[in-house]
């Protein structure tokens, strides 16, 4: 047997963690391989952080640092969950002993709907038909032939007068046993035949031809159907569902027309990431309303799409405005937008959305941290990367630098990060393992003074060196021979610093240039009533389309089981918001202004969402009797003792996806150097965008790069 391979995992978030589980998943692995990730500060997951409160009086309640919950579309990275809980063969009693026991479905949500002049700020209530399957089950992606087969079968089984129609529902299924349903199957059927064909004689332009004459049929057909319903006038068809039903269908034409238009069958999403989303939609969807006149102005009713609550909310989803959330300054490429939207509507398995019972630390990050200490992978805790270095002479990284940002009281015990949380109506034995919110003071040399000093290890950006830096470095054939490198963007800019020059022909330079990044924030709420209570309609829902910076916000009200809260008096619900905003203050100063933002949001917008919570005289026009008060008659108002924060760090910055930028991400084997492996939602992995899901395929295919088994993407 041969010398292991040293691999050094730098940074600890889904991304890194993926690629190392995925590597331990190779047959043999331990027999080739040590790995030890290097991490900043206390706990793993970076933007997917969490803690817990570990004050008393304060629950154990979570924080995070944004909304997570996940899509229905996350194959990857259920997947990888999935076989991370089956290798801790968890005890019966556990909280969360098997992945299904950690997430609970969501088919509700709800958009903000500004449609209709006369009605703004309309909530609109869309249920989404579970179905049978599992995502984790099937790691592939629908085609596009087959997304837009599914998408015209939406549009016409949840049509009004549609035999089984639910005016608030779409979502994927069979069309109805109608004239116009069998015309559909008679269509899909050409469709699916033509595409083969094309799949067979890429050259063949009669394909093409017929491929495209399909589509624009498609487009005739819907729009033909779409006047019979604007006729009806039968009592069940009230004008809201009515009007959304056509805009719905203008859209489905408008995704058909670009996707004929730009051959993107044949050549990807990515074809199409040139162009922005909604100037992609919007000249698409001017030639759609320009071959049918009688439906009114093209460019009103152009405009009007763009702006719709579906897809406005789908730049909510991926914070997809420039400049720190300015919505008139949208930043999505086409390709990958649509790819998303798609998946989003049409991809998902059982159940539209999966929300996490308990913070994402305790639901996915302490569980891949386990599996991978259970299969031997060493973590550096308090090691932050400062600087990678090549090689002068070859296409290798030569050495890592890094800072020991603190001593440990006991340098002989390496750190131990988990706390264990009861959770109530649970055997005292069976505690839910999670992350606190602060480092674990008593496990650090002069953790008591650091303590009284808010040494912050994850705010070390600010000002570098951190106190109490000890610089190192790791050594290429001593300490590493190959590096998984899963920082994120902000991050990369400082390690990787010298990249761009030494490779002046990679993509590394266009990478840094091309991937904007912007600032997130996130509030959460803890309520003395429930919901309905609040007057909140369509509880246990998830929200989008709100006014920045909190534009997004879901009732979160199912962690209360995995908090501790005691006495009489205690929260009855929780709500989380996040969205974008603006620099460039960092730190204190950041989380006060998503504070002042917060008071300013709430005072506009929170009656819409809960009326009977209002108070005239409260200056965030919240009732504050409403608001959970953990530490009453403390110093100032009992909004500051809610959880509100500012997302500023360079690795916390959410990577955006603009336009041509697709063309600039380097897959897990482009770095340029032969020992260095990418991992992360940045990179090229056929989502490319900024989610769970894209970090998972990312790190997915990192593994593989590392075994030389990487197989290239499709377009």
């Amino acid at each position: 047997m041969g010398t292991k391979q040293k691999i050094a995992v730098l940074g600890g978030g889904v991304g890194a963690l993926s690629a190392a589980f995925y590597i331990t998943e190779q047959p043999g692995w331990a027999d080739r391989y040590e790995i030890t990730v290097y991490q900043q500060g206390w706990r793993l997951g970076g933007k997917c952080a969490s803690g817990h409160d570990m004050r008393e009086g304060y629950g154990h309640r979570i924080y995070e640092h944004g909304l997570h919950i996940f899509g229905g579309f996350y194959y990857q990275a259920f997947d990888l969950l999935r076989r991370a809980y089956d290798a801790l063969d968890r005890p019966d009693g556990h909280p969360n002993q098997g992945v299904w026991d950690a997430f609970t479905p969501e088919d509700e949500v709800t958009l903000v709907d500004n449609s209709d002049p006369n009605n703004p700020n309309d909530l609109w209530f869309v249920n989404m038909p579970a179905n049978n399957e599992l995502p984790g089950d099937d790691l592939r992606q629908p085609a596009v032939e087959e997304m837009i087969t599914g998408l015209v079968a939406l549009l016409i089984h949840y049509s009004p007068g549609s035999h089984n129609v639910h005016h608030s529902a779409i979502g994927p299924a069979t069309p109805p046993e109608t004239p116009l349903g069998t015309a559909f199957q008679h269509f899909k059927a050409f469709l699916t035949g033509t595409v083969e064909s094309v799949e067979q004689a890429v050259e063949d332009e009669v394909a093409k031809v017929t491929t495209e004459i399909v589509l624009h049929q498609m487009i005739k057909m819907i729009n033909e159907h779409a006047k019979s319903i604007r006729d009806m006038t039968t009592k069940t068809n009230a004008l809201v569902p009515v009007e959304r039903f056509l805009l719905s269908a203008f859209l489905v034409q408008t995704i058909i027309r670009g996707v004929a238009v730009d051959d993107v069958i044949l050549k990807g999403y990515n074809s199409i990431d040139i162009y922005e989303f909604s100037d992609w939609l919007y000249q698409n969807a001017l030639a759609v309303a320009k071959a049918f006149p009688e439906w009114g102005d093209p460019e009103t009713r152009a405009k009007q799409l763009i702006d719709w609550a579906p897809i406005q909310s789908s730049y909510d989803y991926v914070f997809g405005f420039g400049d720190g959330g300015d919505t008139s300054k949208r930043t999505f490429a086409a390709g990958t937008a649509l790819h998303s939207f798609l998946l989003l509507v049409l991809g998902y398995k059982g159940h539209f959305f999966w929300k996490m019972r308990g913070a994402m630390g305790d639901v996915v990050i302490a569980p891949l941290y386990l599996a991978l200490k259970k299969r031997g992978v060493s973590f550096e805790f308090f090691s932050r990367i400062t600087a990678l270095n090549p090689d002068p002479h070859t296409a290798q990284i030569a050495s890592i630098d890094y800072v020991r940002q603190v001593a440990l009281a006991d340098p002989a015990t390496p750190y131990q990060p988990l706390i264990e949380v009861p959770i109530p109506g649970w055997p005292v034995d069976m505690p839910l393992e999670g992350w606190p919110a602060e480092p674990l003071w008593p496990q650090l040399k002069d953790g008591e003074a650091l303590r009284a000093a808010h040494r912050d290890f994850e705010a070390d950006h600010m000002g570098l060196p951190g106190a109490g830096d000890v610089p190192a470095r790791l050594v290429l054939g001593t300490d590493f021979d190959l590096v998984v490198l899963g920082i994120s963007v902000g991050g990369l800019k400082q390690v990787c610093a010298s990249f761009p020059a030494r490779l002046p022909q990679s993509n590394w330079g266009p990478m840094f240039g091309a991937l904007t990044l912007t600032r997130t924030c996130a509030m959460q709420l803890w309520m003395t009533r429930t919901m309905d209570d609040l007057g909140c309609k369509g509880s246990n829902r998830t929200l989008a389309g709100s006014d920045q910076p909190y534009s997004a916000w879901s009732d979160m009200s199912h962690l209360l089981s995995r908090e501790t809260w005691k006495g009489e008096v205690r929260p009855l619900s929780i709500a989380y918001f996040c969205g974008q905003i603006q620099g460039p203050q960092d730190g204190a100063p950041a989380n006060q202004k998503a504070y002042d933002a917060a008071v300013t949001w709430l005072s506009t917008s929170s009656r819409i969402f809960w009326p009977r919570a209002t108070s005239p005289t409260s200056h965030y026009g919240l009732d504050p009797k409403l608001i959970y008060d953990p530490a009453p008659g403390a110093p100032g108002d009992v909004l500051t003792r809610q959880y509100i924060r500012a997302n500023t760090a360079p690795s916390d910055l959410y990577v955006q996806s603009p336009a041509n930028s697709v063309f600039t991400r380097m897959d897990a084997n482009q770095s340029g150097f032969a020992n260095l492996f990418l991992a992360g939602d940045w990179t090229l992995n056929g989502l490319n965008s900024g989610c769970a899901e894209g970090a998972a395929i990312s790190g997915a295919r990192c593994a593989q790069a590392v075994a030389g088994t990487l197989v290239p993407l499709a377009s």
